[in-house]
């Protein structure tokens, strides 16, 4: 849970004075992510891994502790607050009075050649966040089916230089070529087998069919991304169709009482701005909430 919305959490709920461990295991959207561009204050971007490792160092710094481990089971503890089981922790779960989920997203990233190297520098998921980067670029949606169709409606806004790549190869019907016809945009039942780049710039894709189109940016449209709300499930949460846990707009709390979720899991778009949002909205309400489990009261005159 030590992405951007878990670490935005920690960090406000330590400022709190209140005692935090954030279970994580390595991975995630942020952790791939090589430079946002569209982030206040980092006009000439900033990568994902930094704001993990400053997150995690700034936590700390307020005392959050940080246990790299996967929790395996969530349960409401028979005293109160939630059990949390472990692998490395075994026989010893942990015991808290709240708990934030924060477990984010697990995307399909196909198995192409060089693909790692350019996501988040001219390879890109998400058209709200990066369609600028394909203005006035030769720009591939490597995809599958309608999925990749649907891709490239949205790109058409920011670039007409657009190749369609069917690499799931899922079928297209007649209407959605009709419509790439209509648009210029070329079409290729084709899997991508290598990635031309440098530096992660990419340069060229190659074709099963032998073709090799010159591109410098691309973008990924294949069904399957989930949100990693499995561990909720025995809860009295509201999960939506797909995957995505309902929580109140004002607290982030889920349906769950004492159970918050934050960042990509939840019913909303997937930016990292809100996903801090998200982390500190949430950490202030928990406060308040441990405020009264604890039996404190703010300063009155009565």
């Amino acid at each position: 849970m030590g992405g951007i919305a878990g670490l935005q959490t920690a960090i406000q709920l330590a400022r709190c004075l209140r005692r935090v461990a954030v279970i994580d295991v390595p991975g995630g959207r942020s952790a791939v992510a090589k430079n946002y561009r569209n982030i206040l204050g980092f006009s000439e971007g900033v990568s994902g891994d930094y704001f993990r490792q400053e997150g995690r160092k700034q936590a700390a710094k307020y005392g959050a502790e940080f246990i790299a481990d996967e929790v395996t089971e969530l349960a409401v503890h028979p005293d109160g607050g939630f059990r949390v089981r472990t692998k490395g922790a075994g026989a010893h779960p942990l015991q808290t009075k709240t708990l934030v989920m924060a477990t984010g997203m697990a995307d399909p990233f196909p198995a192409i050649s060089g693909l790692r190297d350019c996501l988040g520098l001219s390879i890109f998921i998400c058209p709200d966040c990066d369609g600028y980067e394909s203005v006035g670029q030769k720009t591939a949606v490597i995809g599958d089916g309608s999925h990749a169709v649907q891709m490239a409606g949205e790109l058409f806004y920011y670039t007409k230089k657009l190749v369609v790549v069917n690499h799931g190869g899922s079928e297209i019907n007649a209407k959605e070529l009709a419509l790439l016809d209509r648009l210029g945009i070329d079409y290729h039942a084709a899997r991508v087998e290598k990635l031309v780049q440098t530096g992660g710039q990419l340069q060229q894709l190659q074709l099963s069919s032998g073709e090799s189109l010159a591109v410098n940016r691309a973008f990924l449209a294949f069904p399957g991304a989930l949100a990693q709300t499995d561990l909720l499930r025995a809860f009295s949460v509201h999960i939506n169709e797909k995957g995505h846990v309902r929580t109140d707009p004002r607290t982030k709390e889920t349906d769950q009482r004492n159970l918050w979720a934050v960042g990509d899991i939840a019913v909303h778009s997937q930016q990292v701005a809100i996903a801090m949002g998200d982390g500190a909205q949430a950490a202030i309400w928990i406060q308040k909430r441990l405020c009264e489990l604890d039996g404190e009261r703010p300063f009155s005159l009565e």
